[in-house]
């Protein structure tokens, strides 16, 4: 369906709009002016102001409650018909504004109720209320096609209201990593369903910023549903990105590392349900580098590095953090930590492990734990060399971890 554009501004007198307070609002007939985009003026007082209007067969309708007062306002819509509610919102439209967006279908007629959020408290006969404006956009609605996706997709589109399908097909044990790319206002909202409609896991702000992303590892083979949709009532385009499928390597929770030695993983966002990958690792040191620090050689420099070329897309932006610290029967004590001693996001901790040179037991209790900061996640490179090198010009120690003293040892 097509419409001309045409913007009207009914400017309604107090006896149409203005309901006097503790009495029961008419609903005000918005038909009788005509138009893709139409205005409105409105007042709350003391009761819901009420309209009625008749949304399109095959159309969309966008209505927007603007507050021109301290009227914190709430929209419900219903089936004029049945007095079923279709839907309601309170700050859906930013600010305190609200904003729902009903569909025609064959056509159908429906209420329109602005309250306050005040009327939830207020005590009978205490006043309240407020103008607004109340603007519907009335736009031409086409279906969402559901599109059959596999490894490497792209795809692109524009959400309004309606979530739109893509059909992926799984083999037993594959992992699916999927991200969903906000353009504009759209805050993404991505979740994946089984054959029979059940939900299997979902996602809203996993990736960088609003932007979603989803993990998951199949246990059964067949016909999965990746659903892309807005969180709350924002709109906008998107992209839809489907990661290469790529086999992860095991990794342990606790390796062994060495003095100028170099290993190698990948981190999980400790915010990130169902992933195969885990979101920190510990390293303990080898035995040949517990002999060199009791020989002596105690002065290292830790450095944890992301790896270049990372897809950010999928999380690929890693914050190097290390902790150092301790093993303990209660739990990880950390001594020291680091966030971008090396500069940029890459970490760097100097450190004199010579200090536990005469007690073998806390170096056998010493770790170093390598994990994202803030959440982040990606592939790193982590490795110790001799020596304590300078931290990087400008580095400061996060506020979030305040200041240690130095490392302590227990005496003799």
């Amino acid at each position: 369906m097509r419409f001309g554009f045409q913007k009207t501004a009914l400017l309604a007198g107090a006896a149409a709009l203005i309901v006097p307070a503790g009495a029961t609002a008419q609903a005000v007939n918005l038909d009788s002016q005509s138009g893709d985009v139409r205005a409105f003026q409105g007042n709350v007082d003391g009761a819901a102001a009420t309209f009625e209007v008749t949304v399109p067969a095959s159309s969309i309708m966008q209505i927007d409650v603007m507050t021109t007062s301290d009227l914190d306002p709430i929209v419900t819509v219903t089936d004029a018909a049945t007095g079923e509610v279709i839907a309601e919102d309170d700050d859906g439209g930013g600010d305190l504004n609200s904003r729902v967006r009903i569909r025609g279908e064959n056509g159908r007629r429906i209420m329109i109720s602005v309250d306050s959020y005040d009327s939830t408290w207020v005590e009978a006969g205490e006043a309240y209320g407020g103008t607004f404006d109340l603007r519907l956009t009335t736009s031409a609605y086409t279906a969402p096609v559901t599109r059959v996706v596999g490894y490497g997709a792209r795809e692109i589109g524009t959400i309004i209201g309606e979530p739109h399908e893509f059909i992926f097909t799984a083999q037993p044990g594959d992992t699916l990593e999927v991200a969903l790319l906000a353009e504009g206002d759209l805050d993404p909202y991505l979740e994946l369903k089984d054959a029979e409609g059940g939900s299997i896991a979902y996602n809203d702000d996993g990736g960088e910023m609003l932007n979603s992303l989803l993990v998951h590892t199949f246990e059964s083979g067949g016909t999965y549903t990746i659903l892309a949709s807005a969180y709350g009532e924002t709109e906008g385009d998107y992209t839809l990105r489907i990661r290469e499928q790529r086999t992860h390597s095991a990794q342990l929770p606790l390796q062994v590392i060495g003095l100028d030695d170099e290993a190698s993983g990948e981190l999980a966002s400790e915010w990130l349900e169902n992933s195969l990958l885990p979101s920190s690792i510990d390293y303990q040191l080898s035995e040949q580098a517990k002999a060199a620090i009791m020989a002596g050689n105690g002065e290292v420099t830790i450095r944890m590095s992301a790896v270049e070329g990372d897809d950010p897309d999928f999380g690929g932006d890693l914050d190097s953090y290390i902790e150092l610290g301790f093993e303990t029967p209660l739990g990880f004590a950390v001594a020291d930590s680091d966030d971008d001693g090396a500069g940029d996001r890459d970490a760097m901790l100097p450190v004199n492990l010579g200090l536990l040179a005469s007690y073998p037991d806390m170096l056998d209790m010493l770790r170093i734990r390598v994990k994202g900061y803030s959440g982040s996640m990606g592939q790193y490179v982590v490795k110790i060399s001799q020596g304590m090198e300078a931290r990087a010009q400008g580095w400061e120690q996060g506020m979030e971890i305040p200041p240690t003293p130095a490392m302590s040892v227990p005496s003799n």
